[in-house]
């Protein structure tokens, strides 16, 4: 399972709706035997937002028990627009402070518990020198 967390710089966060689930997640899905991490991880995030990474680098990787994450910053949040509307019921960009507050599939629900947001934030500010980015 490879996924992708963007971060906005007013730290808000995408995240998907699963049509049976009902839960929330970040835009994941399984890879192809052809295909790399990355290239699984940038099909997944086209089809289950429209945003298109191809060719970007990402900012950190996280792995969780049922997957691979890889994390990037966006600068400006793009407009959600899911292609795959069978799987995926809604997205949204939410404030990461707010993730907790969500019915999170077992993933994101690491997240919350696991990652140090702040941490996380100051690991991509080093990457992106005068970009507005901090946690209070």
């Amino acid at each position: 399972m490879y996924g992708a967390v963007l971060i906005s710089s007013d730290n808000e966060t995408v995240v998907v709706q699963g049509r049976q689930s009902k839960k929330w997640s970040f835009p994941k899905g399984h890879g192809s035997s052809c295909e790399l991490p990355l290239e699984a991880c940038i099909r997944e995030l086209k089809e289950e937002t429209g945003i298109n990474l191809k060719g970007i680098t990402p900012d950190d990787e996280l792995r969780f028990k049922a997957g691979t994450y890889f994390v990037f910053y966006m600068k400006d949040k793009q407009a959600l627009v899911p292609e795959d509307t069978k799987e995926v019921m809604n997205s949204m960009w939410v404030p990461l402070s707010r993730l907790a507050f969500l019915t999170m599939n077992m993933d994101l629900a690491t997240f919350v518990r696991r990652v140090n947001v702040k941490t996380l934030v100051e690991k991509i500010s080093l990457k992106h020198p005068g970009e507005i980015l901090s946690v209070e």
